[in-house]
Formats: C-alpha cells, sequence, structure tokens
C-alpha cells in the first residue's frame, strides 16, 4: 500500500475549534471537581462517616484560621493533588459500596504541610534554648515529627485548642526533667 492509496484526511477549521472547545471545557470540569473537593465542606457535610473529624475541626485553631482539610491533608503540589483525588475517588467508591472502615484511620498529615504556615518553628538551638522552645533541628534529626507532640491538635477536642504541655516533653525526657 502506497501513501497515495490512503483516503485523504482533511482538517478542517470547525475540527479544530471543536477540539479546542472540548479541552476547554475538560479543563473547567475538571477545574471546578478538584475546587469543590478541597472544600472542607465537601466530606465534612456530605459524607456521614468524616462528621466526628468535622465535628472536631470546627473547634480548632485550624478551623478558626481558614486552615480547611486539604490544606493539612493533601500534599502540596500537582503530584499531592493527583494522589489525593485517586485516593478520593477509592473512598467514594468505598462509601457508594458501603465499604468504608469504621473508625475512618487516616494517615497524619506530612511535616512539609505543617511548614507552609509554621515555617517559623524549625529553630537552630541557640535560639530554641533562649526562648525556651522546643522545635529544634535535633528534634527532626532524631526521626521525630510535628505530630509526635502535637497529635490531636486539630481532631481532638480536649487538646486542639492548646499547646502541648511540657509534660508531653516526659515521654522522652523523663530523666533531665526529673532533675529539674
Amino acid at each position: 500500500m502506497k501513501l497515495s492509496d490512503l483516503p485523504e484526511f482533511k482538517v478542517k477549521l470547525k475540527h479544530v475549534a471543536l477540539a479546542g472547545v472540548a479541552c476547554i471545557a475538560l479543563y473547567g470540569v475538571s477545574y471546578g471537581m478538584i475546587e469543590a473537593t478541597n472544600q472542607t465542606t465537601f466530606c465534612g457535610e456530605s459524607c456521614h462517616e468524616m462528621d466526628p473529624m468535622y465535628q472536631t475541626w470546627q473547634h480548632s485553631a485550624h478551623a478558626q484560621s481558614g486552615v480547611g482539610c486539604a490544606d493539612c491533608h493533601e500534599k502540596p503540589g500537582l503530584q499531592g493533588t493527583i494522589e489525593s483525588k485517586a485516593k478520593g475517588t477509592k473512598e467514594l467508591w468505598l462509601h457508594v459500596t458501603g465499604q468504608v472502615p469504621d473508625p475512618i484511620k487516616m494517615a497524619n498529615p506530612s511535616d512539609t504541610n505543617c511548614y507552609t504556615c509554621h515555617q517559623d518553628k524549625m529553630l537552630n538551638a541557640e535560639t530554641a534554648a533562649a526562648a525556651k522552645d522546643p522545635h529544634t533541628m535535633k528534634h527532626f534529626e532524631n526521626g521525630m515529627t510535628c505530630n509526635t507532640c502535637h497529635s490531636g491538635v486539630v481532631h481532638n477536642d480536649k487538646t486542639n485548642m492548646y499547646v502541648p504541655s511540657r509534660e508531653r516533653c516526659y515521654t522522652c525526657h523523663l530523666d533531665a526533667m526529673s532533675k529539674l
């Protein structure tokens, strides 16, 4: 078969325009869906399984500051958005088929998400010692994460409005604290 034997395909302006409109429409719908599902009310008010987390979030300092679920639970950037939406699609399937685990288990937010708002908390040892602030590189270098001390900061009504007490330090520093 020769190239000249193939049927001639003419790209017409209306085909290009139609493809362009379809791409713009697909982008608009996708963008709208991403924005809608990033709203705290999306899961908080439309999924009964999320109600306990939504209720505790509403009482938290994060809610009062306008920090939503996606700000903490979605990794930053395009890859984080794609991963989050893929996971959300799986969760939607579990919701529709009645297979949602009870209780729902979510991974703790990444420290990267915490640093988005709390970048001032990564202190060198001298600055931290002067301020009696435990947020030193030494803690992070030894494998501690923000959640080591701040777990429940949003989803625990007993702790979500308060900074952890120094008693939390005893879990690792019992010997040093007893000498004070």
